[in-house]
């Protein structure tokens, strides 16, 4: 009766009364008075009466109205979404919005936009599984917006509920990254909306934990976010805010680690193309980025550990050597754009994965880089200080090279060491040297002699150090570094380097206590705290006895 009596009756009296209020207004009470049921199936006979309307009508919040109670009817009640499919709701509700813009030619582009936010809303709760509808609204709609001017505000804010309306309903941005329009609405909008919508799509990513597992997917993800890896325009480094500029690139570098797959062949395609991308970074942005791609890189280079056997079969798989030699390309751009001592760090990270994948040239070039790096761009004191003992940290732990490779290294080391500007950092350089020629693992190296050198010579450096600030402050000042020394006497003394005897030690704590009294004449040998615990320690070790106790005991305190 509703359906061929009533609306028909009361469709043809909204149209003909031609009044703009009294049209908005009944066509209003026709939508919430009905029963939604009773909408669902004369669709077709509702929406054919709002082409009919006066052209200064509002349908589009009449359309939005209506397609919101039935999103609502279909969110309340699962067993009604074969009717919705039934009577092709979606493809009635698309067809007419289509005709709605076409006959109000001068409709303001925000109403239009906010017209296929409806629509996508009601697709996304009635049709969640069917993507090529969601595609469709998003074609139309770019449709819409091709040719257009620069949106304004309201618009702006339209095409952000647009595109964040897929990405709300799925949870999972691998559903959002099948939508092929996705990436063409969001080419409309101003780069600094475009950059607020890449930051939602990275949030969505990490709420969720959506590993990306790809290369295609990465490819698509990268030109969504294309406006926090490239300057889109020609901003000008002054006008960007540093802290919003460190939060985006940060969360792009966060991004780079959901980017996983177990195959190797498949993850070394996604390094590759995360590589293409951030490479146009230009310099600000590479010292965020590269980081996490060359630790995503290691990470497949740790779990191809021990593969690099040759491989029958006519593709050549991807192998530890490959990845090294792209992780010394992307370095090599780091050190290029004026972060030499991040670039240090990398190579010392990759020399050492180079150690474990038993690669001795390999691991030998990341170190020489490493070198050259300190050579020629480390100019600063403290940097280089920082940068020497990271050096000697990692060359320690290696165990690939041959004797002759080791030597070269060591050598150099050891060099810049004594070179650095300050005597204490020199001082401090040098007797951590001593650790290169004694490895306290059962394999490792164990010479002695070049140990009691280096300590020998920090001994040296540290007495000149003292009488240089006897000359320039009337008084020697502390006796850390000695003490410092004494403690490096102690450790090898302990591991059983027999180059260091009782008696050298002896000696030098008879030293330190002459030093302390002849700076002051009131000073008692104890007056040092470092000095003093050391002291408490040999006193200790001596009580306690056993095979230890024995070496301490002739040692005086």
């Amino acid at each position: 009766m509703y359906k061929d009596t009533v609306l028909p009756s009361v469709l043809e009296q909204v149209v003909n009364c031609k009044d703009e209020l009294a049209q908005f207004y009944l066509m209003e009470c026709i939508i919430q008075v009905f029963p939604d049921e009773y909408h669902l199936q004369t669709l077709e006979t509702l929406l054919g009466a709002y082409p009919q309307l006066q052209s200064t009508v509002d349908i589009k919040t009449i359309l939005s109205q209506l397609m919101d109670r039935l999103s609502n009817y279909a969110a309340s009640n699962a067993e009604v979404l074969p009717e919705f499919l039934q009577v092709e709701a979606f493809t009635k509700l698309s067809t007419a919005i289509g005709r709605v813009i076409e006959a109000q030619a001068d409709i303001p582009i925000v109403g239009a936009i906010s017209l296929h936010v409806s629509l996508l809303t009601f697709t996304l709760r009635v049709h969640p599984d069917r993507l090529d509808y969601v595609d469709q609204v998003l074609g139309s709609c770019v449709k819409k917006l091709s040719g257009k001017p620069k949106l304004d505000n309201r618009a702006t804010k339209q095409v952000v509920a647009l595109l964040s309306a897929p990405l709300d309903k799925y949870n999972d941005i691998v559903t959002a990254l099948r939508l092929s329009n996705y990436p063409r609405v969001m080419d409309h909008l101003d780069n600094q909306t475009n950059k607020v919508m890449a930051m939602l799509i990275i949030q969505s990513i990490m709420k969720n934990n959506t590993l990306i597992s790809t290369a295609d997917k990465v490819e698509v993800l990268f030109e969504l976010i294309k406006g926090l890896i490239t300057d889109l325009d020609a901003t000008t480094v002054d006008e960007v805010d540093e802290e919003d500029f460190s939060e985006e690139q940060n969360s792009v570098a966060r991004l780079i680690h959901m980017l996983h797959n177990n195959d190797p062949e498949e993850m070394f395609k996604i390094i590759c193309s995360v590589k293409k991308h951030i490479m146009r970074g230009g310099p600000r942005r590479l010292p965020f980025t590269v980081p996490s791609l060359i630790f995503s890189a290691l990470r497949l280079v740790r779990q191809l550990q021990g593969q690099d056997g040759d491989v029958v079969g006519e593709e050549v798989p991807t192998t530890p050597k490959k990845i090294f030699q792209l992780l010394n390309e992307i370095i090599e751009a780091l050190s290029s754009v004026s972060s030499p001592e991040l670039a240090l760090r990398l190579y010392l990270q990759c020399a050492e994965a180079a150690n474990d994948c038993d690669l001795e040239p390999v691991a030998y070039e990341f170190f020489t880089e490493a070198f050259v790096l300190y050579e020629e761009e480390i100019a600063d004191s403290k940097a280089q200080v920082t940068a020497i003992h990271l050096i000697i940290g990692t060359l320690q732990r290696m165990n690939v090279f041959g004797v002759e490779n080791r030597d070269t290294l060591t050598h150099k080391a050891t060099g810049y060491s004594a070179k650095l500007l300050k005597k204490p950092d020199q001082c401090r350089a040098v007797y951590a040297c001593s650790h290169l020629f004694w490895v306290d693992d059962q394999d490792g190296i164990k010479d002695g002699e070049r140990v009691l050198l280096c300590l020998k010579r920090a001994l040296r450096i540290a007495n000149a150090a003292q009488q240089m600030a006897n000359v320039a402050r009337g008084s020697s000042g502390p006796v850390t570094l000695f003490v410092e020394i004494l403690n490096k006497y102690i450790y090898y003394f302990e591991k059983g380097n027999p180059q260091i005897t009782s008696a050298t030690i002896q000696g030098l704590i008879e030293l330190i206590t002459t030093e302390i009294q002849g700076d002051s004449t009131s000073a008692l040998p104890t007056s040092d705290p470092f000095f003093t615990s050391t002291l408490r320690y040999i006193q200790f070790q001596k009580q306690k006895g056993g095979i230890l106790g024995e070496k301490y005991e002739s040692i005086k305190v």
